[in-house]
């Protein structure tokens, strides 16, 4: 891309000279009807922000500017405004201002207030006959997404264990206590992706929140695996809430190992070992096609349903797969950054 000059209103790429004043100190100087233009004045803070192809300067206004959007609950059905809802919230908004509502039911408002509740850090700051406002009220300081997503990980792992144990014994008490903790996972990862989208936006929040934007990329992706993985365990759960009875002593006998092997191709790839985890899931493959095959011959009651269980097990490895490439991904960006480093 051609360089232009700053004052003709490109948003192009641009070169200035880094001058020395004094005997210790660099300075960039900006044209002044530039630097008007971009809301700038004598005085103001700004923020420099080191990464490893760049230098990214944001002014201290940008990190207290609300996202604010506003939905018409007259001109669609309540589902899709809880969908809008949801969007918005993903999306980083800070306000999401429901109007029209005198026209829908008591059912609508009551959906809206559930969705809220259950989105992490939203809360319905004002509310009247005809538009409810929810607002944002945690700061990007208050959280961090490294620590989110361990969070996540430790829930699913007792998610999913629990959902084969209870797959195994007929537990259905325990079965319906995994489906409910489904929605858990979904916050979590949910929020996650909100602190990606305000990431991409937000120079200042991406700080805040104890990562950087190819990590705070890399821990999106994870999510939204581990998400799917939540919703697989859910899946099992029910089939243990469905089955007749518990499998018979052949059938566990072969369920549970092959179950363990799956959550150990998870271990490895969440924990950065992705030539480990694509060995195990080559291997778990063979089990669970060979374990298929059994059900398929056998006489067994439950057949059709373990079959949807192998299906699911066979999805969780494949997202196993996922998070070791988004691993192994990321071990290359931390090398290419290292030999960038190394450089002279």
């Amino acid at each position: 891309m051609r360089h232009q000059a700053l004052t003709n209103g490109s948003d192009g790429p641009v070169e200035r000279t880094v001058q020395l004043v004094g005997d210790s100190t660099f300075a960039v100087s900006l044209p002044k009807s530039w630097a008007v233009e971009q809301d700038l004045e004598p005085g103001m803070s700004m923020y420099l922000y080191p990464h490893e192809d760049r230098l990214v300067a944001a002014p201290d206004t940008a990190s207290t500017q609300d996202r604010t959007v506003t939905i018409d609950a007259s001109t669609v059905t309540d589902e899709v405004v809880l969908c809008r809802i949801d969007a918005a919230y993903e999306a980083g908004f800070d306000r999401i201002t429901v109007t029209n509502l005198e026209g829908t039911d008591s059912g609508c408002r009551r959906a809206i207030e559930r969705t809220t509740s259950r989105r992490i850090g939203l809360t319905v700051q004002e509310a009247s006959g005809e538009c409810l406002t929810i607002a944002n009220v945690l700061a990007a300081s208050d959280v961090s997404l490294p620590q989110t997503i361990a969070q996540e990980r430790q829930l699913l792992a007792e998610m999913y264990t629990d959902a084969i144990t209870a797959l195994v014994t007929g537990d259905e008490e325990l079965a319906e206590r995994v489906i409910a903790r489904d929605d858990d996972i979904d916050r979590l990862s949910t929020f996650v992706s909100r602190g990606f989208h305000r990431g991409l936006e937000n120079v200042h929040e991406i700080e805040q929140l104890g990562t950087d934007r190819v990590a705070a990329f890399r821990e999106y992706r994870v999510a939204q695996s581990l998400e799917r993985i939540a919703d697989h365990a859910a899946r099992i759960a029910t089939i243990a809430t469905r089955q007749t009875a518990p499998p018979d002593g052949p059938v566990a006998d072969r369920l549970e190992p092959i179950a363990a092997a799956v959550r150990e191709v998870l271990e490895s790839a969440l924990e950065g070992d992705a030539e480990t985890a694509y060995e195990r899931a080559g291997a778990v493959e063979q089990r669970l096609d060979e374990f298929d095959q059994y059900l398929y011959d056998g006489a067994e009651t439950n057949a059709y349903q373990y079959g949807v269980v192998i299906g699911r097990l066979r999805q969780t490895t494949t997202d196993g797969r996922l998070i070791a490439d988004t691993m192994t991904e990321a071990m290359f960006t931390d090398r290419d950054t290292i030999n960038r480093r190394s450089q002279p």
